[in-house]
């Protein structure tokens, strides 16, 4: 069972003991502002169309509870205009905790992303490494981390300025979109030099890879273009040899990408531990 169906019963429940409480206080008592626990957390966890069934819900229950406690009243637009009442001010604050769940997200996602071209910034790459390590260790599994860093470029700021420079690193965190897998990871590690995680993968794996990078990278037309490559250099670890660090399993990438710029640039040097 997911958690999301899960939470759903957990906030269908609480509505339903909130509601029998409120009815064995009886109707004197008011009780509708402990309805906002089940909806704000509706609102916070989960989706705004579950919200909305939860401002509803609560809104029936409470309305139910009344009329089951003895509550009479001396028109029946009474309680329909209460139950009314009670449901914008449950949506007024489910709106309120949706703008500060989304501007959280925002600051989260500035936080972590790289701001020109979209990628995992550092230290979204770190926190990221350290989760995955974990991962291959305890599955003993492979795992490939790459720098990659591009050919030419100082050139292209020289010749066309740095907002073209800009745009061949956008298109080019693009290519490497397009090539990774979705549980791989990406990211840009300053200037223009790139890195990847590779999960689960071995030699071949790496080889498949740098092929279908090169593949990619060749449709974009960025060597045409602006005359621009890319050197890189992947290091293949098995669950014991992963570092613990992410900067040591960098550095070996990166004395693996220089020595491909040494070899001619436009290369890859692939490293077996």
């Amino acid at each position: 069972m997911s958690n999301n169906i899960v939470r759903s019963i957990v906030l269908c429940l609480m509505v339903l003991l909130l509601g029998l409480v409120d009815y064995g206080t009886g109707y004197e008592y008011s009780f509708s502002v402990f309805y906002l626990l089940p909806v704000s957390l509706a609102a916070w966890y989960a989706s705004q169309r579950f919200t909305v069934l939860m401002i509803i819900a609560s809104a029936c229950t409470w309305i139910t509870a009344d009329f089951i406690a003895g509550h009479h009243y001396s028109s029946i637009l009474v309680p329909i205009w209460n139950a009314i009442v009670r449901i914008g001010f449950f949506a007024v604050v489910a709106i309120l905790i949706f703008k500060l769940r989304h501007h959280l997200t925002l600051m989260t996602d500035m936080a972590m992303k790289d701001s020109l071209t979209s990628l995992n910034n550092t230290r979204a790459f770190d926190l990221k490494y350290q989760l995955l390590r974990a991962i291959q260790v305890k599955k003993k599994s492979q795992c490939a981390v790459g720098i990659v860093d591009l050919d030419g470029f100082k050139a292209v700021n020289d010749r066309f300025g740095h907002s073209k420079g800009d745009e061949v690193l956008i298109q080019f965190a693009q290519v490497l979109n397009d090539a990774t897998r979705q549980n791989d990871i990406v990211a840009r590690m300053g200037g223009d030099e790139f890195a990847v995680i590779l999960m689960d993968t071995d030699a071949s794996g790496v080889k498949q890879y740098d092929q279908r990078l090169r593949d990619v990278f060749a449709h974009s037309q960025l060597n045409t273009q602006f005359g621009v490559d890319y050197s890189m250099g992947i290091t293949v670890f098995d669950g014991t040899s992963l570092p613990e660090k992410l900067d040591d399993a960098t550095r070996q990438a990166d004395d693996l990408m220089y020595h491909s710029k040494a070899q001619g640039k436009s290369q890859t040097t692939i490293r077996m531990l």
